[in-house]
């Protein structure tokens, strides 16, 4: 399993064990619609940091759609629009910024992970702190979807390599032939 698969699906993990149970001690701070916002937005920074380091980006590059979405979290009585502007500025992060190689595949990839686990979301129509968190843990499983459809810098062939792959691989087993007989 790729390295960005895995931790996604931890990550994920870990955000589903955590998110509700920070989002209702803070609740009791500032109220609960405002705390689970700033809990999603929390755990959005920390994927994005991810998504930095995997991509060898500077964190810096994050900092406007992040500061953005924050806005949009502090902004009281807009639930519905925190959540649609989180989710394209996941899109934002991932295929704008961190991994844009691949435009055609990112742009398909970000669809059907975005809807995907938009759609497990609304699917499971989530009431409760446990079904919250089941969402948040389907949603991080969608989105580790993105890597198995773009690769990522480790799984694309490197451009600079002059020699072909055929011919690598000749030598390869020249030399193993050799060492053998």
């Amino acid at each position: 399993m790729k390295r960005p698969i895995r931790t996604t699906l931890i990550y994920g993990l870990i955000c589903a064990l955590t998110v509700i149970p920070a989002a209702g001690l803070l609740a009791a701070y500032t109220g609960w619609p405002l705390a689970f916002k700033l809990m999603l937005w929390a755990a959005l920074c920390g994927y994005a940091a991810l998504l930095a380091r995997w991509s060898a980006k500077g964190v810096g590059s994050l900092l406007l759609p992040l500061a953005l979405l924050l806005g949009m979290a502090l902004w009281p009585g807009i639930d519905a629009a925190f959540f649609f502007l989180a989710l394209g500025v996941l899109g934002w992060l991932r295929s704008g910024i961190c991994f844009n190689r691949f435009p055609i595949r990112a742009m398909a990839s970000e669809t059907i992970t975005t809807a995907g686990g938009a759609g497990l979301i609304v699917l499971l129509n989530p009431g409760s702190a446990v079904a919250w968190s089941v969402s948040i843990w389907l949603f991080f499983l969608m989105q580790a979807l993105y890597f198995f459809i773009v690769p990522t810098d480790g799984a694309v062939p490197d451009a600079t390599s002059a020699e072909d792959p055929f011919e690598q691989a000749h030598r390869g087993a020249r030399r193993i032939l050799e060492e053998i007989g």
